[in-house]
C-alpha cells in the first residue's frame, strides 16, 4: 500500500483516506479534521456577524462534531447561545471556556450575563466565576465592575472608556453597556455600546 501511495498521481483527501485505510493510516487524517473544525468555526463567526445566530450555532456544532476537542474553544458559540436566548447553553459553554483559559475575564463576564438574564444581576453577581489574573488592565477593571457593581469600580471603567487607548475604550464602553443592560438600564446600555 505504501508503494502504491507513493507512485500514484491520485490525490485522495486525508479524510477519505481515514475512512478507507487501516488504523495506522487513519492517523494521517488528523490535520484535515482540525482544518474542517477551524473552517466550520470561521463560518460560524461569519454567520454570527451577519446576524444569522441560529446558523452560527449549527456551524459551531459542526466544528465540535468535526473535532470534539474544539468544544472548549468555541466561546463564540456561547455568544450565539446568549443571543438566541439559550442562556443555560451559554453558561455551559462559557464554563468550558474558562476551564480552557482561566485568565480571560470575558468568558466569566458572559457567563455572569447569561446567568443574570435568568436569575437577575443581584443573584448572579455572587456566583461570578473566579478566574486568574487577566493580563489586560481594562479587563481587570471590567471584572471589578461586574463583580462588585459599586460606584468606584463602575467609575473606573467609565474613565477608561473615556480616556483609554482605542482598544481599551472599545472594551470598556462595550462592557459598561453590557453591565447597564444586565442592570435593566437599556438607554444607558445603548449610550455606552454605541460609542
Amino acid at each position: 500500500l505504501a508503494v502504491a501511495l507513493r507512485t500514484t498521481s491520485l490525490r485522495v483527501s486525508r479524510r477519505r483516506l481515514a475512512v478507507a485505510a487501516p488504523a495506522p493510516l487513519a492517523a494521517l487524517a488528523t490535520p484535515a479534521v482540525a482544518s474542517d473544525a477551524r473552517t466550520y468555526a470561521r463560518q460560524g463567526m461569519t454567520a454570527f456577524e451577519k446576524g444569522d445566530v441560529e446558523e452560527s450555532i449549527k456551524l459551531f456544532d459542526a466544528a465540535e462534531e468535526a473535532d470534539p476537542r474544539y468544544a472548549t474553544r468555541l466561546w463564540q458559540r456561547g455568544l450565539s447561545y446568549y443571543y438566541a436566548d439559550r442562556f443555560k447553553d451559554a453558561r455551559k459553554q462559557f464554563l468550558m471556556d474558562v476551564a480552557e483559559n482561566p485568565n480571560d475575564t470575558e468568558e466569566a463576564v458572559w457567563h455572569l450575563l447569561a446567568m443574570a438574564r435568568t436569575e437577575g444581576l443581584a443573584k448572579a453577581r455572587p456566583q461570578m466565576i473566579k478566574m486568574g489574573r487577566d493580563p489586560r488592565r481594562v479587563m481587570r477593571t471590567v471584572e471589578e465592575a461586574f463583580r462588585n457593581g459599586d460606584a468606584e469600580s463602575i467609575g473606573a471603567l467609565e474613565q477608561i472608556a473615556t480616556d483609554g487607548g482605542a482598544g481599551d475604550r472599545f472594551y470598556a464602553s462595550l462592557y459598561r453597556g453590557l453591565l447597564a443592560e444586565a442592570a435593566g438600564q437599556p438607554k444607558v446600555s445603548a449610550d455606552w455600546i454605541s460609542r
